[in-house]
């Protein structure tokens, strides 16, 4: 008799508030939290090509210093180096005015 009993208990259930008014509230509210997901993922995969594009921007400004600094000093460079030998050409010319003299 107990295990009549029991299984006439264990087979009773009440839902409050009814199985449609919890799908009428859970279906509207799990679509809205599917799109602001998809929204919110969609503002973190803009804010990554963002951040991936200035670091790419950063290293190629980087790399272009490096570059034109080097140009630079090698046009500095010379510019001595022209300037030294024409020091050393007027040296040489006015050493041999004087010798001639």
């Amino acid at each position: 008799m107990q295990d009549n009993a029991r299984q006439n208990l264990s087979a009773a259930y009440i839902y409050e508030p009814s199985e449609e008014e919890l799908l009428d509230e859970i279906i509207p509210r799990f679509t809205a939290l599917q799109i602001y997901q998809a929204i919110l993922e969609s503002l973190a995969s803009e804010h990554a090509a963002r951040m991936v594009a200035m670091s790419n921007a950063t290293e190629n400004a980087i790399e272009l210093v490096s570059h034109l600094e080097l140009e630079y000093n090698k046009a500095r460079q010379q510019t001595i180096t022209s300037d030294l030998l024409d020091i050393a050409g007027g040296a040489e010319a006015l050493a041999k005015t004087m010798v001639q003299e």
